[in-house]
């Protein structure tokens, strides 16, 4: 937690010179979020100074389930004041439902529209009204390797195209050595590291328009075209040659522990699937590995040449179910610099406050993924974080059940289509 202290002293400054001062108060904020482990000494970390000035407890409550827990706790009249998402996808059904309370009653705007892009108000919003506050960001469909491995197998030139990869991985398994590692386990919401996978290919194999009206439930699960996307990844996860460990390995392994075998010695595995928040893993469970000569990364290679520019993107979002004056305080102070550079520095997630300083990026390969999201020709969210809950949920658990039993991909795709139907009530 060295550099934790570090930004802890810099942020500090930064508050005394920058943010009024609020009177203390004994009240306390609910907040109720998916944060566990890494994540979660980021954010108390955090909130320390914001308690230190206002005397506001922050109680947080974290659970992978929170889409269910969230739904029993405001049916039940127990709402936190504050939830913590992993996408829009609930919070444009609790906004329709009349369920949150609008930022522009929470919020300063005229500094909200100074520090953050009309981007993310756009992604926050519902109906004309900003509902969310994004918190922090990633790129996603970065392919992570390990440069002193490819030098030593004699890899000089990185894949530009899926084709390229693929012939590639082949060539590096021939050897001996898995090309890639995966892990997709994450308690309640186990197999959403492997929807990324399909959401890179979907939408570089058919672009923005169509990757938007699968999400929006506009597009058939037993489709040709959705079909040919799993059947793209199972060149990869349903090969035991392909995958380190296989299926057993894939299904049992935590998300954010799947790329250790990059740095194994001899190397377990060649390449890693992940988004840019993946570097504080890396440095955190793999002593002295360092961005750069230990780790780096390519991006999502093309597939159909008119969408090789594509970047799919994802962040955590905050929303407000109570209005009130210790939840304002705790929200402003989640909106500024200050609170999202503690994100950019423990994590390495990419700040939407665009007056975070690049110095508090830990490494270069991080101010490169936010160049990335910067300069991409389209971008698009997160497909399942888009999705309605229900169906996210599923296409989480058949991610799982395909890697266990790739051979039922027509029955997990009926699965899927029954759902779809279910929920976004097509006949």
């Amino acid at each position: 937690m060295k550099k934790l202290t570090l930004v802890a002293i810099a942020a500090l400054l930064f508050a005394l010179c920058t943010m009024p001062l609020i009177a203390q108060t004994k009240a306390t904020v609910k907040v109720l979020g998916v944060w566990g482990g890494q994540e979660l000494d980021v954010f108390n970390e955090a909130v320390k100074p914001f308690t230190e000035r206002t005397g506001i407890k922050v109680d947080f409550e974290g659970s992978r389930d929170i889409d269910a827990i969230l739904t029993a706790r405001i049916q039940g009249g127990n709402s936190p004041d504050i939830a913590l998402l992993t996408g829009p996808g609930k919070m444009i059904e609790l906004a329709q439902a009349k369920k949150l309370v609008d930022l522009t009653q929470v919020l300063d705007m005229k500094a909200y529209a100074k520090n953050y892009n009309a981007g993310w108000k756009d992604l926050g919003s519902v109906d004309g009204k900003l509902y969310g506050l994004f918190l922090k960001a990633a790129v996603k469909g970065l392919i992570w390797y390990n440069p002193k491995t490819l030098k030593a197998m004699g890899i000089a030139e990185l894949p530009k195209t899926w084709d390229d990869l693929l012939a590639l991985s082949r060539k590096i398994a021939a050897s001996g050595t898995a090309p890639w590692s995966l892990g997709i386990e994450s308690g309640g919401a186990s197999g959403w590291a492997g929807t990324d996978w399909l959401e890179d290919i979907f939408l570089r194999m058919y672009g923005p328009q169509l990757y938007q009206d699968w999400y929006n439930g506009k597009v058939s699960w037993t489709s040709p075209e959705m079909k040919k996307v799993w059947q793209e990844w199972g060149k990869i996860v349903a090969d035991p040659a392909m995958a380190y460990g296989g299926k057993e390995y894939i299904n049992s392994t935590n998300f954010g522990a799947a790329g250790n075998p990059l740095f194994a010695n001899p190397p377990k595995a060649v390449f890693h699937h992940q988004a840019s928040f993946i570097t504080g893993f890396f440095v955190d469970q793999n002593p002295g590995v360092k961005a750069g000569a230990d780790f780096d990364f390519f991006g999502f290679p093309a597939i159909d040449a008119q969408y090789a520019k594509a970047v799919e993107g994802a962040g955590d979002i905050c929303v407000v179910l109570k209005n009130n004056a210790q939840t304002k305080a705790f929200m402003e102070y989640m909106a500024s610099a200050e609170f999202q550079s503690y994100w950019a520095a423990g994590t390495g997630a990419l700040a939407t406050n665009r007056n975070v300083s690049l110095t508090f990026y830990p490494d270069p390969l991080i101010k490169r993924a936010a160049d990335i999201l910067n300069k991409a020709e389209i971008v698009v969210f997160d497909a399942s974080d888009m999705m309605k809950p229900e169906m996210n949920a599923a296409f989480w658990t058949a991610i799982v059940s395909y890697v266990d039993n790739p051979a039922n991909l027509d029955g997990i795709l009926a699965g899927l289509e029954k759902v779809r139907k279910d929920v976004y009530k097509v006949k």
